[in-house]
């Protein structure tokens, strides 16, 4: 996916949470609204206050006179809104309970900042940095979601589907509890076509959809950023740098990254150890077995990527999906 395709579905990502922050609003209104009807009728005042008054303003020539119609309006709408904040005050609600609320303050959920020529926030920056270390090898998380998930493709043979129910529930709850999780960090191990990624894919967008900060990535992907420290001349921004420092990072298909010496290991090593020490959470999906990650990566990383203290691992089996 190219940048500017990043920034259009990003763009658009944006417009959809700002159909949201009104659609949120419009609720906690209608529910102050029902507790006590006269909130709704200091606002709808206010409503007509400000159109009548801007109607006699058009309608006269007199400068005194708008000012005073002007000052009038402000002043009556002053009250009303100290009323409206005493009355939700009363229903236990924040004063601020009927204004709109947005995931970034300061662009208010546009994307953009500054008069025009305008920029991009630093969120939506951060987003884009974000977007852009996913490959399309990745599923949409429009199709990927725990509102998508269908037990009726498992089979119930042999404990499948019951297996994936409750993986399911673990799974969300992990989401819905981040960043206050009972274990920072989650292994999801089995066979191909078990269901990993898709469990993968379901807590990201959980994540994600309640504003928390987190990276998607294919084991591919991760070792082309820890190739890219390694050989680094320090010209360039580091993208190795993001996958230590963000809240959660999610690491789809662990063993089928190349195994380069003085790379794969070590830098595998470091980057779970510095995020164990920043205690950041971690997800990772892998067809390989415990046996085979102390194979493959030997103590130093098996020891931290299956530090039962710290990590909960999850046996996937069953048939594969995608030959039913």
């Amino acid at each position: 996916m190219t940048r500017a395709d990043c920034i259009r579905e990003l763009l658009a990502e944006y417009g959809n949470q700002r159909a949201r922050n009104e659609l949120e609003l419009d609720e906690r209104i209608a529910e102050a609204g029902a507790k006590d009807p006269e909130i709704l009728r200091l606002r709808e005042e206010n409503t007509h206050l400000a159109f009548d008054t801007m109607k006699r303003i058009m309608a006269t020539g007199d400068p005194e006179a708008c000012r005073a119609m002007a000052e009038d309006m402000k002043r009556r709408g002053q009250f009303n809104n100290a009323e409206i904040r005493r009355r939700l005050r009363q229903l236990g609600l924040p004063e601020d309970y009927l204004e709109l609320r947005y995931r970034c303050g300061i662009c208010k959920d546009t994307g953009y900042v500054g008069d025009a020529p305008s920029r991009f926030c630093e969120c939506f920056e951060r987003a884009l940095r974000v977007r852009q270390y996913e490959d399309g090898s990745m599923a949409g998380t429009d199709e990927q979601c725990f509102a998508n998930f269908d037990l009726g493709r498992f089979p119930e043979e042999g404990g499948q589907r019951a297996q994936m129910k409750n993986l399911r529930r673990f799974c969300e709850e992990y989401a819905d509890a981040f960043p206050n999780t009972v274990l920072p960090n989650l292994i999801l191990c089995g066979g191909t076509g078990v269901g990993k990624t898709f469990l993968l894919n379901c807590i990201y967008e959980r994540v994600v959809s309640r504003g928390q900060s987190a990276i998607r990535v294919t084991a591919f992907r991760m070792f082309e950023a820890m190739r890219r420290q390694h050989f680094s001349d320090g010209s360039s921004e580091l993208d190795f740098d993001q996958l230590l420092s963000v809240p959660l990072l999610l690491i789809d298909d662990l063993g089928s990254e190349p195994m380069m010496r003085n790379i794969t290991v070590e830098y595998l090593f470091t980057l779970l150890n510095e995020r164990i020490a920043a205690r950041r959470h971690t997800v990772i999906a892998t067809n390989l077995s415990e046996e085979d990650l102390r194979r493959v990566y030997g103590e130093r990383v098996s020891s931290r990527l299956l530090d039962r203290s710290r990590c909960a691992v999850m046996k996937l089996e069953g048939k594969d999906l995608r030959r039913l």
